[in-house]
């Protein structure tokens, strides 16, 4: 790779980093002790012991990366903000990385984190991991890393609210004890406490995120002729204030945008957001039965230099309403988005290939029309206000059934982006729930199938008959 890159004449303007997400693997029959990979480190991939999340990070780079080395302790989350520091691009503020790129320079300076902090909640277990926990491998785990103190700690039960003094706690001394032989918590019971307090801190139930860049919203369906409203933002989720934002539209040639509030902004400040509107008309003659592309692209100038982010969106110009009762698995949709392989017509969903599975059937009765998915999967249709009823038998089938009993999910009906119907949780031992809805104005109709147990498993729930009639 490095031949390439200077056969092509790019080392000056590349930095490679080589490094892993954990410490060595015994999966597929890798033997992880035949060349001692893990050192005298404890642990291997899934153990929160150094040798299961310490891994050397080499760095290339000519002129920008100095020679030597460094005990600096650098988790992924640096990254991000290392690689925009040396591309000269804003990073965001809410994420926990520090950039090491001086530190790449040659620096000595380069900010160290507080502490590090892991969590784990692992189902998998390989036997040499299992040991080094002593068979606590599908424990709840966290851990934490401070200077040269790390504790871990294992929860007997899987919930991470349980008190403290449910908890099976760890505590190592790094500097004189690398391979985390020695469990000192006895001896320094109070720095325990002070770890085991950090973990807690450390821990977000949820952790949403700001808004960066550019995002574009804009409807599912432009119907030719007709305007539609496309909006633009341009987030500054950095810490520090850009000047000069623009935001631009870019649509398909042949087609009108016409701006309808400010695109500009003189300033930006961290955390500031600037929104753009256009009103959007793709020409009467448009190709139905298509999807395309708008771009928005906001620009602004960081105090590195001018910064480019570019969002793209579909949208789709809708197929023929139909123009009698029809089954939905002879119309073309507008969209199919499908959890496991493709959206079926009058078959189950069957496994990840086209065509792979067996006609619909729940509890044996066989349906010959309908449309076999997998949660989560999301259908939509052009009805174009011509329709007048929609009916449907939606359950897990058969093919479902046979395998496993634990799927379950749920079914939603939306008629323009509002909702219709939802139906209760759908189990193989349920069956399947008749849907008989009144569409009529509705001009796209959206089939949702959502997972309903955060499982994702076995969940292939089948529309069967799924039917429009039209007047």
């Amino acid at each position: 790779m490095v031949d390439r890159l200077r056969a092509h004449g790019l080392e000056q303007d590349t930095v490679v980093l080589v490094t892993s997400d954990n410490g060595p693997h015994e999966e597929g029959g890798v033997n992880p002790d035949l060349f001692d990979a893990n050192g005298p480190l404890r642990g291997y991939k899934r153990n929160l012991y150094e040798g299961g999340v310490r891994v050397p990070l080499i760095a290339w780079g000519p002129g920008r990366v100095s020679q030597g080395t460094s005990d600096r302790p650098t988790p992924l989350t640096d990254v991000l903000p290392t690689l925009a520091e040396l591309g000269g691009a804003p990073s965001p503020s809410d994420v926990d990385g520090l950039s090491a790129a001086p530190l790449l320079a040659g620096s000595a300076d380069s900010a160290r984190h507080g502490h590090l902090y892991w969590f784990r909640d692992e189902w998998g277990v390989t036997s040499r991991a299992n040991a080094q926990d002593n068979k606590r491998a599908t424990w709840l785990a966290e851990a934490v890393r401070q200077d040269d103190w790390k504790a871990v700690r294992f929860a007997p039960e899987r919930d991470h609210n349980l008190p403290d003094d449910k908890w099976q706690v760890e505590l190592y001394d790094l500097a004189a004890d690398p391979g985390e032989s020695r469990n000192v918590i006895d001896r320094h019971a109070a720095k325990g406490r002070e770890l085991v307090a950090l973990m807690r801190s450390s821990w977000k139930d949820a952790y949403p995120r700001k808004p960066f860049g550019t995002r574009l919203t804009l409807p599912r369906l432009a119907v030719p002729g007709e305007a539609f409203t496309v909006t633009a933002t341009l987030d500054n989720g950095s810490a520090r204030p850009w000047a000069d934002a623009v935001l631009a539209l870019r649509a398909p040639t042949g087609w009108t945008a016409t701006p309808v509030s400010p695109a500009t902004a003189d300033q930006l400040a961290a955390g500031g957001r600037l929104t753009a509107s256009w009103r959007v008309t793709p020409p009467a003659n448009t190709a139905p039965a298509t999807t395309w592309a708008l771009v928005a692209e906001g620009t602004a100038d960081a105090p590195s230099g001018r910064v480019r982010y570019p969002a793209t969106g579909t949208v789709a110009t809708p197929p023929a309403a139909p123009v009698r009762d029809s089954y939905l698995s002879d119309l073309t949709w507008i969209s199919a988005t499908n959890g496991w392989g493709p959206v079926e017509r009058d078959t189950s969903n069957g496994r990840s290939a086209a065509g792979d599975g067996p006609l619909i059937s729940f509890g044996g009765t066989t349906y010959p029309k309908g449309l076999g998915v997998h949660a989560p999967s999301d259908i939509a249709y052009h009805l174009g206000a011509a329709g007048l009823r929609f009916t449907s038998l939606v359950g897990i089938d058969d093919f479902s059934a046979k395998q496993s009993s634990v799927g379950a999910t749920r079914a939603k009906v939306y008629g323009d982006d509002r909702l219709l119907l939802t139906t209760p949780t759908l189990t193989a031992a349920t069956g399947p729930v008749r849907v008989d809805l009144d569409v009529r104005g509705v001009r796209v109709l959206r089939l949702v199938v959502e997972d309903a147990d955060n499982r994702t498993s076995f969940d292939h729930t089948s529309w069967a008959l799924a039917h429009v009639t039209v007047g």
